[in-house]
């Protein structure tokens, strides 16, 4: 089931005693918020943020209320499952689960299985998840109004999986509203990170038109100073993006031995693996 954020709208509102007029005055119709808070239409993302500061709530105090999960804990064998690359175990767990969902149609067993799922499709190649299953995680993002640091992570999981449309337009909307998100800053190693994957993917699949135009759009995000080393990964992807272009390695890593260099060999190692997979899909010609 989805969660229904206009109720706990109404809720919030009615408890501050705002009247809808008050509420949407300047931001949406009467009619409108009426139809949104008795969970019958969704409303815009920034739509959503306008309401939220007309009755003083912030959005970490609105995800609060509205209980959604903050995060999602793997059991222990399965983590250690997919350090140890043991795809057996992975995939007993993910088929197990998936049966679940199918069983109960509950989305949030769907959403707890896809950072295993992502997991084994980068293992081995093979998406356990049916075309329903992925247009159903699809279609939540794109029309989520809410970003919880829950529904953050689920993004972060869900780039490889996605297909390219869809994935492209998730992206594009989540960058687009980024600065209208205040609260969101906390989670900004997360939210890079989620939609740094993204570009990979889109290298991936070959859909290098995609990768150009979301890196474009992250490269103009005011980051604050301590994390320009964002900005560092972002010119990585547009040195692998161009390497797909030219065949021309060379300036990747030049980029992967300055990491090394400055003793971030754990990252530079991440680069590499990246590097060396791009390198299987886009062989020099």
């Amino acid at each position: 089931m989805m969660f229904k954020y206009g109720s706990i709208f109404k809720e919030l509102r009615k408890e501050q005693e705002i009247t809808q007029p008050e509420a949407c005055a300047g931001i949406c119709s009467v009619s409108k918020l009426s139809r949104w808070e008795n969970n019958q239409v969704e409303v815009e993302f920034s739509t959503a943020i306008a309401l939220l500061k007309r009755i003083n709530i912030t959005l970490d105090e609105f995800t609060n209320r509205a209980e959604i999960e903050t995060e999602f804990n793997l059991p222990t064998k399965i983590s250690s499952a997919i350090e140890d690359e043991n795809v057996p175990v992975l995939r007993k767990y993910v088929q197990t689960h998936l049966d679940i969902y199918h069983s109960n149609k509950n989305i949030i067993e769907l959403k707890n299985i896809l950072p295993v799922c992502n997991q084994l499709l980068l293992m081995e190649g093979k998406n356990y998840l049916e075309p329903g299953d992925i247009q159903r995680i699809g279609s939540y993002l794109l029309h989520n109004t809410v970003w919880s640091k829950h529904n953050i992570i689920l993004l972060a999981n869900a780039p490889f999986l996605l297909n390219s449309e869809m994935g492209f337009k998730i992206a594009m909307r989540i960058i687009h509203n980024f600065d209208q998100v205040r609260d969101i800053n906390e989670n900004l190693i997360i939210f890079m990170g989620g939609l740094s994957d993204t570009v990979i993917s889109f290298v991936f699949k070959k859909k290098l038109e995609y990768a150009q135009k979301i890196l474009d759009k992250l490269r103009k995000v005011n980051l604050p100073f301590y994390y320009m080393f964002f900005d560092l990964t972002l010119s990585f992807l547009q040195k692998v993006i161009d390497y797909c272009h030219t065949g021309d390695e060379q300036p990747v890593l030049a980029m992967i031995d300055n990491l090394v260099q400055l003793n971030c060999s754990q990252q530079a190692h991440i680069w590499l693996d990246v590097f060396k997979s791009t390198q299987e899909i886009w062989p020099q010609k």
